[in-house]
């Protein structure tokens, strides 16, 4: 796929001018440096990696800055599962640690150079990559297996990993390169212009939004057409203000928060958290609706699936390693009964799929 590189910024937002969208520093503290990826949590707390450290900081909605955990080596990745418990990626380190909430540690999981991670769409399953010696994408269930998913030629220095519209996407670090992930292999999408490196990828409605490490800009990605967009920056440097005057140094990670209304930036040189904020994204337009109600939830014997859709569905039952255990064509009908008897005790997924794609998800307790 051919892309092709522009330079007008806001493709992908509403009509809003850039006059109006602001760039401005949130933590600018040596003491605690935002370098790397970026998470928020549900109650809008934002995590950061320092990946020149050995920490991870948090800082809160009314801009408290703290350390959340210490002690690491290169923590790169992050990411939580539905307990809201974090994964953090020690790239050299060679660990994957869990901390829950309070950051107290939950698990370490051995594992070869991880660097980025996210969560399965549908499961608590989480999706990494490794950056060193050999470039790959694994799987790590909620129980510390390890096993592999996805490792090629294609792979060089992979670190950011995102969806949107509802697909998973990878992103080298090394050569820029930009991959749809489809089951066990990756489709080549589009790279970056220039040299140097591609920091993190985050999902900005119905477009990527990446950062070029060593470019200074921060670019959009139509992961359709493969079309690739300047939306900030140009030569280093710190200037706040209105977007198409700012600067950045060494963006790194990248984040779009909960409301679609804020994007935090990292900076690995300066250690910098900088915000946008004043554009109003323009987000694809929900096809089918997201909830689905099982009843009764716990249970031994069956369950009722209500969920309201014009289209034919697919109910799947799936375990938290990822795996499906029962599967029902509902062909369109509001209620779908699943004979769950012969199902083992334990905590599972009931999600709908339309077209191939999980669009529902609700937890289901087998006693």
């Amino acid at each position: 796929m051919n892309a092709t590189i522009t330079t007008i910024s806001l493709l992908f937002f509403a009509t809003v001018s850039q006059a109006q969208t602001i760039v401005s520093t949130l933590v600018d503290d040596s003491a605690t440096p935002f370098t790397d990826d970026l998470i928020e949590d549900a109650s809008g707390n934002l995590y950061c990696a320092d990946y020149s450290g050995d920490a991870v900081f948090k800082r809160t909605p009314t801009g408290t800055v703290s350390t959340f955990v210490s002690g690491l080596n290169t923590p790169n990745g992050l990411a939580f599962n539905s307990n809201g418990d974090l994964y953090v990626c020690d790239n050299i380190g060679s660990r994957i640690y869990v901390f829950d909430s309070s950051g107290m540690p939950l698990d370490t999981v051995v594992v070869t150079n991880p660097s980025g991670i996210i969560k399965d769409a549908v499961s608590d399953t989480m999706i990494f990559t490794t950056y060193g010696a050999i470039s790959e994408l694994k799987k790590l269930a909620p129980d510390g297996t390890v096993s592999a998913f996805h490792a090629g030629g294609e792979l060089n220095g992979p670190v950011g990993l995102e969806y949107c519209q509802g697909e998973m996407y990878v992103a080298n670090f090394s050569n820029r390169k930009i991959f749809r992930v489809d089951n066990d292999t990756v489709e080549y999408i589009t790279e970056l212009p220039g040299s140097g490196s591609l920091g993190f990828l985050a999902n900005a409605g119905d477009q990527l939004l990446a950062t070029a490490f060593n470019g200074h800009k921060i670019y959009t990605i139509d992961p359709v057409s493969g079309n690739v967009t300047i939306y900030a920056g140009s030569t280093s440097g710190e200037t706040d203000g209105a977007l198409d005057t700012a600067r950045f140094t060494t963006p790194n990670g990248i984040y779009v928060n909960g409301t679609l209304d804020s994007i935090y930036v990292s900076e690995y040189s300066s250690g910098k958290l900088r915000l946008i904020t004043g554009f109003t994204l323009s987000v694809p337009e929900m096809r089918y609706s997201t909830h689905i109600d099982v009843v009764p939830n716990p249970s031994d014997t069956w369950v009722e699936v209500v969920y309201d859709a014009q289209l034919p569905y697919t109910v799947q039952i799936i375990g938290m390693d990822g795996a499906s255990v029962l599967s029902m064509d509902a062909n369109g009908t509001s209620k779908t009964r699943l004979d769950i008897s012969d199902v083992p005790s334990g905590v599972y997924l009931i999600q709908i799929v339309i077209d191939g794609t999980a669009v529902a998800q609700e937890k289901l307790i087998r006693y």
